[in-house]
């Protein structure tokens, strides 16, 4: 068992699980990341206006625009994370849902917090120093997952995330620090794409957030799932419901 949660053995599950679903993690990554790209491509342009030049009626529109940017970006991620797990756990379990049930039935709320909170903890672990961050992102990357896995609250998930990740620390970095930084390199590199094949206008930015989404967030939510459940199964449990959330 224990080779299935060494990193290599992660790596190679998380490769099988991706595959496998491949087409489906791709077309609602399309159907969720094409809208939200054109929202990020049109926040984008707004908020790159002189704010020393504009009226009091543009500003309330950038900070308006700033807002419903990252209201529909996180709602989104929460809602393709939560469709990932939702998936994975479905074909492992032979329990699988209509997308719109699971669409229905996420527990949005408790997702949005966690992912606000784990945005929060990241960074101040940054401004605390780099190793702090890397140990706050292995320690905690999985909570999100068996949130929804488990059926936790906040704060049973987050203790939930360490409990699976302790003892195998150095497994799990040596998956999500590389994904991630993989993520943050493409996603470097969409910008570039968009203004290759369009020009620096509306159309390239939209061009190259969507590209970037479509083809990272697929992955990096594969790999949470997939660690999620077998650092779970690696200790002799099944993924269960918890007490009720916190």
């Amino acid at each position: 068992m224990r080779s299935r949660t060494g990193a290599i053995g992660l790596y190679r599950r998380i490769a099988v699980t991706y595959w496998s679903h491949a087409r489906r993690l791709l077309a609602i990554a399309v159907v969720v990341f094409v809208p939200l790209g054109l929202v990020e491509a049109l926040s984008g342009r707004l908020l790159d206006v002189d704010l020393e030049s504009v009226t009091e009626l543009e500003l309330v529109a950038v900070v308006t625009a700033g807002v419903a940017q990252g209201g529909t970006a996180l709602l989104g991620e929460v809602f393709y994370s939560g469709a990932v797990a939702a998936l994975i756990v479905g074909a492992r379990t032979g329990s699988q849902r209509p997308l719109g049930k699971i669409a229905r039935e996420l527990p949005y709320w408790r997702l949005i917090v966690i992912d606000l909170l784990f945005s929060i903890g990241l960074l101040v672990a940054l401004l605390l120093l780099v190793v702090p961050a890397f140990v706050f992102l292995v320690y905690f990357s999985l909570t999100a997952p068996v949130a929804e896995i488990e059926d936790r609250g906040v704060r049973a998930a987050f203790r939930r995330s360490a409990q699976l990740v302790r003892g195998r620390f150095w497994t799990v970095l040596a998956v999500v620090v590389p994904v991630s930084i993989g993520i943050e390199l493409l996603s470097e590199a969409g910008g570039s794409i968009g203004e290759t094949l369009l020009g620096h206008n509306l159309l390239g930015d939209w061009l190259g957030t969507a590209v970037v989404e479509i083809a990272a967030t697929p992955v990096y939510a594969a790999a949470v799932v997939v660690m999620a459940l077998e650092l779970i199964e690696a200790r002799g449990e099944r993924p269960r419901a918890s007490a009720p959330p916190d």
